[in-house]
C-alpha cells in the first residue's frame, strides 16, 4: 500500500516513473512467499509420505505377522485334531472292551447259575439217597426185628423140640409138620438175609456214585476256571501281538487326507437307528441301512483319496457287542480306506462307545 493509505497500481502499462521502479521488488516479495507457501507444502507432503510410508511398513509387518501366526495355529489345530481322532479311537476300544466284558460276566454269570442248578440237582439227588438210606436203615431195623423174632421163636421151637422129643413116637407126624413150618420159616429168614445185602449194595453204590460225581463237578470248574484264565490270557497276547504287528506293517490309521463320514447307531428298542454326517456338513441325518450302503458307495467312487468311516456307538446305545462289532466290521471291510488298501481286519481287543 502507498503512504496516503491506497493500494500500489500493478499495472504494466501504467506510465508512471514512480511506480515503475516499485514494481519488482513488490513482485519479488510475491515470488518469495508463493516459493515459501510451496517449500512448507512440499516439506509437509514429505513429511506425510514418510508417516505414510511407516504405516505401510509397520501394516506389512502386521500382516506377515498374523500370516505366520495363522500357519502355526493351523498346524496346532491340525495335531489336535488329529490327537483329537486317535483318543476318540482309544475311548472306543476302551468301550468295545468294556461292552466284550459285560457280555463275558453274563455269560459267566448265566454258567455259575446253570453249575448252582446242577448243584441243587445234586444235593437234591443227594437228600433223595439219604432219605432212601434212612428207609433202607427201617427196612434194615425191621428185618433185624424180625430176625430176632424168627431167632427167638426158633429158640422157643427148638425147646419146645427138646420137651417132645420123649414124645417123638408118639408125635411123628406133628413133628414132621413141625419141621416143614421150621424149614419155611428159615428160608424166608434167608430171603430176608438175601434182601438186605442187596439193599446194602444198593446204598453203597449210590453213595460211591454221589462221591464220584461231587468230585467230576469240582475237577470241572476248576478246569473250567483254569481254561477260562488261559484262554482270556492267550486271547489278551494275541491282540497284542496283532496291534505290534500291525503297527509295523503299516502306518497308523489317520483322517489325514481322507474324506471323513461319521455313522452313529442306536438302538433304544428292537428297532435300529442309524444316523450320518460328513465332514462337508454338520449335523446327524437319519438314514435306512439300504440309502447308507447306497451313500457310502457312491462316496467311494467318487472320492479318489479314500473314505475314513468313523462309526459311534454312544453310551447306554442299546447293542451288544457282537452287533456293534459286526456294525463295524461290515462298514469297514467295504468303505474304509484303511481296509481296503490293506486287506486288513479289525482285531477285538479282550478284557466289544465309538469307533473308528
Amino acid at each position: 500500500m502507498n503512504q496516503d493509505g491506497s493500494f500500489v497500481d500493478l499495472r504494466l502499462n501504467r506510465q508512471d516513473g514512480q511506480n515503475q521502479e516499485s514494481f519488482w521488488p513488490s513482485f519479488t516479495d510475491i515470488m518469495t512467499v508463493i516459493v515459501m507457501i510451496f517449500v512448507m507444502a512440499m516439506v509437509v507432503l514429505l513429511l506425510r509420505n514418510i508417516e505414510l510410508v511407516n504405516q505401510l511398513r509397520s501394516t506389512m509387518e502386521a500382516e506377515r505377522t498374523a500370516m505366520e501366526l495363522a500357519k502355526v495355529t493351523g498346524e496346532e489345530k491340525e495335531s489336535l485334531a488329529l490327537k483329537l481322532f486317535s483318543a476318540e479311537n482309544d475311548i472306543t476300544l476302551l468301550r468295545m472292551q468294556l461292552m466284550q466284558m459285560e457280555e463275558q460276566g453274563v455269560k459267566q454269570a448265566g454258567t455259575i447259575d446253570s453249575q448252582h442248578r446242577n448243584i441243587a440237582l445234586l444235593q437234591s439227588e443227594k437228600e433223595a439217597l439219604q432219605l432212601l438210606r434212612d428207609q433202607l436203615n427201617a427196612e434194615n431195623y425191621t428185618l433185624t426185628q424180625r430176625l430176632l423174632r424168627s431167632q427167638a421163636d426158633l429158640q422157643k421151637q427148638q425147646q419146645l423140640m427138646s420137651e417132645l422129643q420123649q414124645t417123638l413116637l408118639s408125635t411123628q407126624h406133628q413133628l414132621s409138620q413141625f419141621q416143614k413150618d421150621v424149614d419155611t420159616t428159615r428160608s424166608d429168614l434167608e430171603s430176608l438175609q438175601n434182601e438186605h445185602l442187596t439193599v446194602q449194595e444198593q446204598l453203597a453204590n449210590l453213595q460211591q456214585r454221589y462221591t464220584n460225581q461231587a468230585g467230576d463237578l469240582l475237577t470241572a470248574r476248576v478246569a473250567e476256571r483254569d481254561s477260562g484264565r488261559r484262554l482270556v490270557t492267550l486271547q489278551t497276547d494275541f491282540n497284542k501281538l496283532k496291534l505290534k504287528y500291525d503297527k509295523l506293517i503299516r502306518p497308523a490309521r489317520t483322517p489325514a487326507g481322507r474324506y471323513l463320514v461319521e455313522v452313529r447307531y442306536t438302538k433304544p428298542g428292537k428297532q435300529l437307528i442309524i444316523e450320518y454326517q460328513t465332514q462337508e456338513k454338520d449335523g446327524y441325518d437319519k438314514i435306512p441301512q439300504e440309502k447308507l450302503e447306497a451313500l457310502l458307495t457312491n462316496l467311494k467312487e467318487n472320492q479318489k483319496a479314500g473314505l475314513y468311516i468313523k462309526v459311534i456307538f454312544p453310551e447306554n446305545s442299546g447293542l451288544t457287542f457282537t452287533e456293534a462289532w459286526s456294525l463295524t466290521s461290515q462298514l469297514h471291510a467295504k468303505y474304509d480306506y484303511y481296509f481296503q488298501e490293506g486287506g486288513s481286519e479289525l482285531v477285538p481287543v479282550s478284557p466289544g462307545v465309538q469307533s473308528e
